[in-house]
């Protein structure tokens, strides 16, 4: 199984943490139904805590049926969340009150609004929704003094937890940004400069790797080895230029036609090439090698008309060391070379 990334992780984070605040949303609008009825009866579902509830209820929902968009699943949430909030102060203002329920889920809000766009979008949401609140609540007023203390102390409190989620988003995407980095540089270290596919110690560490997860899940595993045939004459002919570009392209060919089944290709060394088949037996190993020679064959690399020949080995237990199983691959590629090229041993 293939370890997630940082991104996916952080975005597999988003899509909880919606979930999560949305149905605990829910489950308060339930609770505080059945601990406290309201008196207008089934009337009150018109009210504005009822009306939030069936936003974070489709909220939840939609979030669970496209992951990949919960960034604009949330930014219709938060315009509903907001428009919640524009009905609800002047009820409260009305009443002399502090929507105090109201203020709580605000400040969960900032939070989640923070880890769903990031901090620059983050701090436009927020900005915008304690700025539409503080003009709500002057154009209703005016406010008895403790009231309007009470009024204040919710936007800073609002204030200082969108203050503190900004800090540590703007560390989350700092330090998401330095390991993509340093990720894409390792990336470009393991790969072969010329060809692009691996190199000879990124090919080592992923045979190795191949070995011990084939023995762990007792599945099979298959090498292919291939040498392109006569390619020093390549070199004489036409240049080592020409030669760079038929390395180049050979390399992609055999990366663009195994890639699909989960196959690796790395560069041994000259004009060599490793491809390690995980989960694949002899046979199939067998038919794959049939087909990248044909590949190879039957269209022109680099505007030359070139074969390869192919060897093939499979792991045959915990007694096999990947030196083993690439030397049986090698030899069957010299054996295939030595029975006139282009063939697969």
């Amino acid at each position: 199984m293939k370890t997630p990334t940082l991104p996916q992780l952080l975005q597999r984070n988003r899509v909880l943490v919606v979930c999560s605040a949305s149905l605990a949303y829910v489950l308060y609008a339930v609770l505080t139904g059945l601990i406290d009825p309201p008196r207008e009866g089934w009337a009150a579902l018109g009210n504005p805590k009822y009306i939030a509830a069936v936003v974070a209820l489709l909220t939840a929902a939609a979030t669970l049926l496209r992951p990949a968009r919960v960034g604009a699943v949330y930014a219709v949430t938060s315009v509903g969340y907001l428009l919640v909030a524009v009905l609800e102060i002047p009820r409260a203002v009305a009443w002399g009150d502090m929507p105090f329920h109201l203020t709580l889920w605000l400040t969960m809000n900032v939070l989640v609004s923070y880890l769903v766009f990031g901090t620059r979008l983050g701090t436009a949401v927020n900005l915008g929704s304690v700025l539409t609140m503080i003009v709500s609540v002057l154009m209703n007023g005016p406010l008895e003094a403790s009231n309007m203390a009470d009024w204040v102390t919710a936007i800073i409190v609002l204030g200082g937890t969108g203050l503190i989620a900004f800090n540590v988003m703007a560390f989350i995407e700092q330090n998401l940004s330095a390991h993509q980095q340093t990720s894409q540089r390792l990336q470009a270290a393991r790969k072969d400069a010329l060809t692009e596919v691996l190199g000879r110690s990124a090919t080592e560490e992923e045979l190795e790797r191949s070995i011990e997860q084939a023995l762990k899940n007792r599945a099979p595993l298959s090498i292919i080895v291939t040498d392109i045939d006569h390619f020093k004459r390549v070199n004489d002919v036409h240049g080592h230029g020409t030669g760079d570009d038929v390395l180049r392209s050979f390399g992609k060919r055999l990366r663009r036609s195994v890639s699909t089944s989960g196959g690796q290709v790395g560069r041994w060394g000259g004009e060599e090439f490793l491809v390690i088949l995980p989960g694949m037996a002899r046979p199939d190993a067998m038919v794959v090698a049939e087909r990248l020679r044909a590949e190879v064959a039957d269209e022109a690399i680099a505007g030359l008309d070139v074969t390869a020949s192919f060897g093939v080995a499979s792991l045959r237990g915990a007694e096999d060391t990947a030196e083993d199983l690439f030397a049986r691959a090698d030899s069957a590629m010299y054996n295939a070379k030595r029975n006139g090229r282009n063939s697969v041993r």
